[in-house]
């Protein structure tokens, strides 16, 4: 279906809306893309068959939600599965920070993480009986499954807003007219300046600088969006897919980063992370709360409803899911609501995504 027959279809469905009809828009239930939900493992724990009114009440009333989802929907699934995290790390931060005012999702995951640490090395052990195909691993190993099978849309979801965020800094920090509002430049760029100053350094003058040159940027006449002038699309492509590499070989294997002062002389190199909660922090923040944000606030098209929206789309909410059922699984066992090899499922549902770093090797 090209482009203009989904807008035509796209008005159809807003104007006169029909279930069948938009079932028909969205990827068959037999696309390769929808088979992992086949081989999915739910969270399913002995306390929780012993005693059921011992089940996280309203995270278990938004899983239900977000299953029923699934699995044509990942995308929805994970907006779902994201109140049952937020709700989990509340409640994480209600009982750990008594001293608290008011619940805010940056204090909340930042609690959460710091609880996560303690058993990040923890061994979650395989209890099937042929556990030669989903040996034992530790909760940071089972983290690190899902970094090397991390699909290209999510980091170049992750590289487009680090570079636009960028771009609009640089050329405001330049003062030529017309200065760019801060309001266009998003949360998850502020918030990913702020936490990973290493990795910004390294990419702001590897590649952002770059970036900046090829833009000319400018509000829109309604001031609701920014244009950012590319005439070069060829350069712009080679520049974010070397920034999406970047950061897949960056994740992997956490190399020692090219670092740069304020006018852009080198310094000493920094490793990317410091230790492995790190990593993981950048991951919930960089990929998992910046989808969220952009969903939740408006700011991108609704993911597989979008004009735009292919397999690639489906594989990518995937991820988001799967990686997000992961954590929401920590954020339980940190509450105590499950134990430690309640977490093996995901020695299972990890290996549902496809690796995409093959030749990098994992350095601790």
């Amino acid at each position: 279906m090209t482009e203009e027959e989904r807008l035509v279809n796209l008005y159809k469905l807003v104007t006169n809306y029909n279930l069948d009809e938009h079932q028909k828009s969205l990827p068959s239930s037999e696309d390769n893309s929808l088979q992992w939900f086949k081989s999915f493992k739910f969270l399913h724990p002995a306390s929780w068959a012993a005693s059921p009114q011992n089940i996280p009440y309203i995270a278990a009333t938004t899983l239900i939600d977000s299953y029923s989802c699934l699995p044509r929907r990942p995308d929805m699934a994970f907006s779902y599965l994201w109140t049952a995290i937020n709700n989990s790390y509340n409640d994480l931060l209600l009982k750990q920070k008594a001293s608290s005012d008011r619940l805010t999702d940056t204090k909340g995951i930042d609690n959460s993480l710091a609880l996560i640490s303690s058993f990040l090395n923890s061994k979650v052990d395989n209890k099937e009986i042929q556990p030669e195909e989903h040996e034992s691993k530790t909760v940071n190993e089972i983290m690190m499954e899902f970094v090397k099978r991390l699909p290209d849309k999510n980091l170049n979801f992750l590289g487009s807003y680090i570079l636009k965020g960028m771009a609009i800094s640089i050329k405001n920090s330049e003062y030529t007219l017309p200065i760019i509002r801060k309001i266009h430049i998003s949360s998850s760029y502020q918030t990913f300046e702020k936490r990973f100053k290493t990795i910004h350094n390294h990419l702001y003058w590897n590649y952002g600088k770059k970036y900046s040159s090829i833009c000319t940027i400018s509000e829109s006449t309604d001031k609701t969006s920014v244009d950012f002038g590319i005439k070069d699309e060829r350069k712009s492509r080679m520049i974010t897919r070397a920034v999406r590499k970047e950061l897949q070989r960056i994740l992997v294997n956490n190399p020692e980063l090219d670092q740069f002062d304020v006018a852009g002389n080198p310094i000493p190199k920094k490793a990317a992370f410091t230790n492995d909660i790190d990593k993981l922090e950048f991951l919930i923040f960089g990929l998992l709360y910046a989808s969220r944000n952009n969903n939740i606030h408006g700011n991108v098209a609704s993911r597989l409803n979008s004009i735009f929206a292919n397999s690639k789309t489906i594989t990518a909410s995937t991820w988001n899911f799967l990686f997000g059922y992961f954590y929401l699984s920590l954020l339980l066992l940190a509450l105590k609501h499950i134990e430690l090899d309640d977490l093996d499922i995901h020695l299972y549902n990890v290996k549902l995504l496809k690796v995409t770093n093959k030749d990098s090797p994992v350095v601790s």
